[in-house]
């Protein structure tokens, strides 16, 4: 399967009702956005923050790290087609320069934490896309925050939230993805003989799609939810698949994805969905890498009417997210309520809240 969009607003459309194709397609419009498929995007990538973030590190201590913020805006109707018309900033763009001091200098406390950060990004992209009491120009927020260091297998760790905005600025809604990306994993897998003598890397990706409500679902701020970080994700993985010894990536995939809902999600994240990646860069010579995915829900454990999104919105957000990252972070509401259900092996640490 060819490797899905890698860039946050590669396909920010995710509130038809339409299943997105993995594949490399024309960016469809946003909500709010005239009857062409035009679309004007600004972002930030990677911005450097005075103070680290307060989060765990490699051995699960809260500890102080760097962090990076990246920050995709979708605007709304003609974009910045006046600005880009009169050659100059006016009131139909957003002056990304402004943002980033402005968000630098809101993220200078230490002790901070990755909710904070999110937080704190979030309001200042409210404050600016406000140009008057009727007028709010962006359509479409992501809000990514990376810590390269909070990772053992992976690349990093990040915590992504993505709001969408009606034409005055109110939520519309709200959707938190927690990613770990290409987490390296040694398996003997293969169907020919020579992969029977040997492991090799298999490269595992996850992004779960966390079940919102409250004020991220009915139009609030969807910005002060609590935080969880599920840290040991990772030894989780290692743990089911070293001792597997499949002869299909696709055995390997459904057996992955079944014991991560047994041993994690059915308890920790109910209502979620789950998709799962995994890549052999070392099974064909002259490409990077085979790959199978597969995308599951998560059963809601009758979860006291609580909103659950369907896993075609899942996938629509799937296209939105999904690039060169890892990450182990994700935000939801009440999750802080949470208790009971963890398996053997599982470690939940809650640093940020």
């Amino acid at each position: 399967m060819p490797d899905p969009p890698r860039d946050p607003a590669s396909n920010p459309q995710h509130t038809t009702t339409t299943t997105p194709s993995t594949t490399s397609t024309p960016t469809p419009k946003a909500s709010g956005q005239g009857p062409t498929n035009n679309q004007d995007i600004i972002s930030v990538k990677n911005l450097q923050l005075p103070c680290g973030v307060v989060a765990p590190d490699v051995w699960g201590k809260a500890k102080e790290q760097p962090a990076l913020l990246t920050l995709t805006l979708v605007l709304r109707g003609e974009g910045f087609g006046s600005a880009a018309g009169g050659d100059r900033l006016d009131g139909s763009t957003i002056h990304y320069g402004e943002l980033s001091k402005r968000i630098r200098s809101a993220c200078s406390t230490q002790g901070q934490t990755a909710g904070h950060v999110s937080a704190h990004a979030e309001r200042i992209i409210s404050e600016m896309s406000r140009k008057t009491s009727t007028s709010f120009i962006t359509a479409r927020s992501v809000v990514e925050v990376h810590l390269p260091k909070a990772s053992m297998y992976g690349d990093g760790v990040t915590l992504t939230n993505i709001t969408e905005y009606d034409e005055r600025g109110r939520t519309r809604a709200a959707q938190r993805i927690f990613v770990v990306r290409e987490v390296k994993l040694m398996l003997l897998v293969g169907v020919n003989s020579y992969e029977r003598s040997g492991k090799q890397p298999v490269l595992a990706s996850i992004w779960l799609y966390l079940r919102s409500g409250g004020a991220a679902e009915g139009g609030g701020s969807g910005s002060g939810s609590g935080t969880v970080a599920l840290f040991n994700l990772e030894q989780t993985l290692v743990q089911i698949t070293q001792d597997t010894s499949f002869e299909t990536l696709e055995s390997l995939a459904d057996f992955t994805v079944k014991q991560l809902q047994k041993r994690l999600l059915n308890h920790l994240l109910p209502g979620s969905q789950v998709q799962l990646r995994l890549e052999k860069p070392r099974a064909i010579a002259f490409a990077d890498a085979p790959a199978v995915e597969v995308f599951r829900e998560t059963p809601s454990g009758g979860g006291g009417g609580s909103l659950k999104r369907s896993l075609p919105a899942a996938r629509r957000a799937a296209g939105m997210i999904q690039h060169q990252r890892a990450g182990t972070v994700a935000t939801v509401d009440s999750l802080d309520e949470m208790t009971g259900g963890q398996e053997e092996g599982l470690k939940v640490i809650k640093p940020y809240v």
